[in-house]
């Protein structure tokens, strides 16, 4: 593979990964003695467990397929270390590939094992793929394979690697049949992610703010006429609506009564502490269901977030995906 061209911020995030935030990380958790087995040999973890702070949902999921890629690229051990806010086998289970690792599992003792932090290192992730001997703990967030494709010369498949590694459990599956019996066999999906926009207060408060009463009227109408065109792009096909604001579904049922949407409300992993079980499940739903559609939209305008949810949930399901500016 060409050279990449790292600009400088890039730089000075990957340095202060390998002088700072890996060594603070190594001091603090990898003082355990070394392990007697050799269990951890060569081994490659994918890390959610809050130590590092990490994205949303998928994009956790970008750095599990990219880690598992370069892993069986590699011939290594691929494991899921997915434990906060939540527990990942708790909803997700292994359907081809076996990467659960228990908590006793894991080497935390350096040098035998070490945390890599690449969060700043997409545009050239060099270090993901380095050779190294003992257990790797990756924190990584991003979609990686068509780098990693042309590094190794492998032509893996960002669905086909998530089929691989995943499947509801057997509670979930049967919530997903419910809401898929629920909303039919032939529809559409429109999601919107406002963040903090419309007074959900969803985010950090630094993240966007919220807008005024007025402004907020003003781009729920806008958003309602951009549902009401993709009604009418596919008449008699029925309109299920995704959002992260409840505001909006409520604005929204008013005025088109029909639209489907699933119950419940939504937390975003990145930047909730904690979440219930019905929120966790309630994300887990509506991708899986937003995947089973004809055809995806997503929209936004400046201020919203051109979110990778409703993408991947496409991508996972073999959906049209269209995003929309309005």
């Amino acid at each position: 593979m060409g050279r990449k061209h790292f600009d400088l911020h890039t730089w000075l995030v990957m340095l202060m990964d390998i002088v700072w935030r890996e060594p603070k990380l190594i001091l603090k958790y990898y003082q355990q003695p070394k392990p007697r087995n050799l269990a951890w040999k060569g081994r490659n973890v994918l890390m959610v467990d809050s130590r590092v702070e990490h994205g949303g949902m998928f994009d956790c999921l970008k750095g599990i397929i990219t880690i598992y890629a370069i892993s069986k690229a590699m011939g290594k051990d691929f494991r899921i270390h997915f434990v906060s806010p939540f527990r990942l086998e708790d909803y997700l289970v292994p359907n081809h590939y076996d990467w659960t690792i228990g908590d006793d599992e894991l080497c935390y003792s350096f040098p035998q094992a070490r945390p890599v932090i690449a969060y700043g290192e997409l545009s050239n992730p060099r270090r993901l793929w380095k050779k190294r001997r003992g257990e790797t703990h990756f924190y990584y967030g991003y979609n990686s394979l068509d780098l990693v494709n042309e590094h190794f010369g492998t032509h893996n498949e960002w669905s086909e690697l998530y089929d691989e590694l995943f499947k509801p459990t057997e509670e979930l599956q049967s919530q997903i049949d419910y809401y898929k019996k629920e909303v039919g066999d032939d529809y559409v999906v429109a999601h919107f992610r406002f963040l903090n926009l419309l007074g959900d207060k969803m985010e950090k408060a630094s993240l966007n703010p919220t807008l005024p009463e007025q402004e907020r009227k003003v781009l729920m109408e806008r958003a309602l006429a951009q549902l009401r065109r993709i009604a009418e792009m596919h008449p008699g096909v029925r309109l299920m609506l995704a959002s992260d604001s409840s505001n909006f579904v409520n604005y929204i049922k008013k005025e088109i009564p029909s639209v489907y949407t699933i119950p419940g409300t939504i937390k975003h992993v990145g930047t909730a502490k904690s979440a219930s079980g019905a929120e966790i499940i309630k994300m887990f739903l509506d991708y899986y269901i937003i995947g089973g559609a004809r055809k995806v939209y997503s929209l936004w305008t400046p201020g919203m977030w051109k979110s990778a949810f409703p993408e991947y949930a496409a991508l996972i399901g073999g959906a049209d995906f269209e995003r929309i500016e309005f």
